[in-house]
């Protein structure tokens, strides 16, 4: 197998040193694959200690006696062989071989071993086959997946990785214990969903989460889309949020948005002569999000974005909007978001099996926006005006309190309106003639 030559110099100097050294997991299923990985994992013989005097500078990493050497640029993580009951579990006991190692591993894919120095394959589990096949199967048992529940969530990430199916009785397992996986802290339960969603395969491995009950413990609010139908799309709630995190653009934000724009449809579906209708809609599931990133420890950047799409996405154009109006929308979300908002809007006709997904207002409002992008107003907010609350306090001698700012309001909806206004004189002019308009009232 092609092998940079730092990991077969780490080998090498492992084995010279008295040790058995492989390369193991990941790494072995992602070349055979003819997939990039620049991280490297090493299984050997040798305890922490011994591979600290092997490599002076290799740091502790992480759980399980892995210690970590930079090499040529390289991310090695070294780990001693475990010979202790398979689990997760701070009591592990190092020792055995790389056999009893393999045998402890989640899926066959991984439970393959490489000798760099006798370019040798060790492959006691039959993982080269199932890599041939695109197959995901537990390593020897099913229990194997429980023995940390969230390689229940890893099955549906490979799944959604690589584009495998997964073998049988590993889905019946992932159902069977799906309950397990409320032993799992939040924020390792985000970081699987995490690279489920930014896959390739996403809607594949999220599919399995739905059919496996996971989902019901990952997010619940997800479920009950299904079976509630749209008078006017041929797929339930649930299908619609998958398909439209599918298609989307892959960002984690844009997927993110996708997965949860109607998320509370359920629960604002109203029955009408042609159907269900789902008023405001958007604004439930914009609060429903919030909460749900929030409790999966997501970033209050990533949460804001999420929001802040789920909240516009029905935002109302035609061929006969104005100017003004593609200024107002960029208003609300801001010229980096403009576009994303676009992508949702894109996603969710698609989702909905529309035949015309650029409709003409859709296609109206990019062109209006590539005309805005020369009107060098920023983001059309209240910081963009060439006025600011002190300036018209000082000019038109009033106090702090909320008049100045709604003159502020005032003024940033006539510059909305024109952009040329926005320059100090005309402002203070036209705030001057605001106050004098109120007083006069």
């Amino acid at each position: 197998m092609s092998m940079p030559s730092a990991i077969k110099k780490i080998c090498n100097k492992l084995r010279a040193s008295g040790f058995e050294a492989y390369v193991v997991g990941g790494t072995i299923r992602d070349l055979i694959m003819n997939r990039q990985n620049s991280d490297f994992d090493i299984a050997t013989s040798a305890f922490p200690n011994e591979i600290k005097s092997v490599f002076p500078n290799a740091k502790p990493y992480g759980n399980f006696g892995t210690m970590l050497v930079i090499a040529d640029g390289l991310k090695v993580e070294i780990t001693p062989f475990r010979n202790d009951a398979p689990g997760r579990k701070p009591d592990y006991v190092f020792g055995g071989s790389i056999y009893t190692d393999l045998a402890r591993r989640d899926f066959t894919i991984n439970s393959i071993a490489y000798d760099p120095i006798d370019d040798e394959l060790i492959d006691p589990f039959d993982g080269i086959k199932d890599i041939k096949n695109g197959v995901i199967k537990c390593t020897g048992s099913t229990r194997r997946i429980w023995e940390d529940p969230l390689r229940a969530m890893r099955a549906a990430r490979f799944q959604a990785q690589l584009g495998f199916s997964i073998d049988a009785s590993t889905l019946y397992a992932l159902k069977s214990h799906a309950k397990e996986l409320t032993g799992v802290s939040q924020e390792r339960i985000r970081d699987e969903l995490t690279k489920i969603l930014t896959a390739d395969y996403n809607f594949d491995g999220l599919v399995t989460l739905v059919i496996t009950d996971l989902m019901n413990y990952i997010i619940p609010e997800l479920m009950a889309g299904m079976g509630v139908m749209h008078s006017n799309k041929p797929v339930d709630v649930l299908e619609h949020n998958l398909i439209a995190c599918k298609v989307i653009r892959n960002t984690l934000p844009l997927r993110l948005a996708a997965l949860l724009h109607d998320i509370s449809k359920p629960e604002t579906a109203v029955n009408c002569e042609e159907g269900l209708r789902f008023p405001k809609h958007q604004i439930e599931s914009a609060a429903a999000a919030r909460e749900i990133l929030q409790r999966l420890r997501f970033d209050n950047k990533t949460i804001k974005k999420v929001v802040l799409l789920i909240e516009n996405h029905m935002f109302f154009y035609t061929e006969n909007s104005s100017l003004a109006d593609a200024r107002r929308l960029i208003s609300k979300v801001g010229w980096e978001n403009i576009y994303n908002l676009i992508d949702l809007r894109v996603a969710d006709k698609i989702a909905s099996g529309f035949d015309r997904v650029y409709s003409p207002g859709l296609k109206k409002l990019i062109m209006d926006i590539e005309i805005i992008k020369n009107e060098q107003c920023g983001d059309y907010q209240i910081k963009d005006l060439a006025v600011t609350g002190e300036d018209i306090m000082s000019e038109l001698g009033i106090s702090p309190g909320p008049q100045v700012g709604k003159i502020l309001n005032i003024l940033l909806d006539k510059v909305i309106e024109n952009p040329s206004l926005n320059n100090k004189a005309a402002l203070l002019e036209i705030a001057k003639t605001t106050l004098a308009a109120e007083q006069l009232t």
